[in-house]
């Protein structure tokens, strides 16, 4: 066999692995891509009481909003570790709803951050999420903000939640009633901490802002799904 026969088989052996890899490649891409959507379970709104009824009062005007803010925490000790996908503040309803994600590797940092024995089981609650309102007490001079005195938090609590999961990320969707935003109010956080070291008093694990006064408000569009659940529940 000619050393120019042999040159061409290598050639093609390493033509067609080449290809088999960038294959293999946006395989995987595209498998992280379709993985990392939201999935149907809190990918749509949550129907509740309050949702209905201002649905029922105000139809299409009602208004849905949110801001562009950070959806992935980026401090230092939580990078990547956290994101909400979505969210949305209701006014007429009083409300927000949020999709909360991690991905299995927070589950391995978290076991090692606080030293834990083994890594938890993934199907554990093992966070808790909540609001964090901050209202100036002192409207009129905002460079009093940094002080404690001169604002007023509030924290609240989910109304309802679901949980869903896939193979590499645990979802929950959440919904927060009685909470608006007024003329006064600086900012809205979500809080994330980890159940087993459960102190308000205490840093968050994660934190992600999800409205300042200085942002502008983008609105939310009712997908067909929503729009449908809505309606329905409108003619009951």
């Amino acid at each position: 066999m000619s050393n120019g026969h042999n040159m061409r088989v290598f050639l093609r052996v390493v033509k067609w692995s080449i290809s088999l890899l960038l294959c293999l490649i946006c395989g995987i891409l595209i498998w992280r891509m379709c993985s990392s959507g939201d999935p149907e379970k809190v990918k749509y709104l949550m129907g509740n009481e309050a949702l209905y009824q201002a649905y029922d009062e105000h139809g299409e005007d009602l208004v849905l909003q949110y801001q562009n803010q950070d959806t992935i925490t980026t401090a230092e000790y939580n990078r990547g570790y956290f994101s909400i996908t979505q969210y949305v503040f209701i006014p007429e309803a009083k409300q927000v709803q949020l999709v909360f994600r991690y991905n299995n590797s927070t589950i391995k940092n978290l076991a090692k951050d606080y030293g834990l024995a083994e890594i938890p089981d993934k199907s554990e609650e093992l966070f808790d999420l909540t609001l964090v309102s901050v209202v100036d007490n002192t409207p009129d001079n905002r460079e009093d903000n940094e002080s404690t005195d001169a604002r007023t938090t509030t924290r609240y609590y989910p109304s309802a939640a679901t949980r869903t999961e896939t193979s590499l990320y645990t979802y929950y969707r959440f919904v927060f009633d009685d909470i608006e935003v007024t003329s006064d109010m600086l900012y809205v956080f979500a809080d994330i901490y980890y159940e087993g070291d459960l102190d308000y008093e205490e840093r968050p694990y994660g934190t992600l802002c999800l409205y300042d006064d200085q942002s502008e408000w983008v609105t939310y569009k009712l997908s067909r799904t929503e729009r449908k659940m809505l309606a329905k529940k409108e003619d009951e």
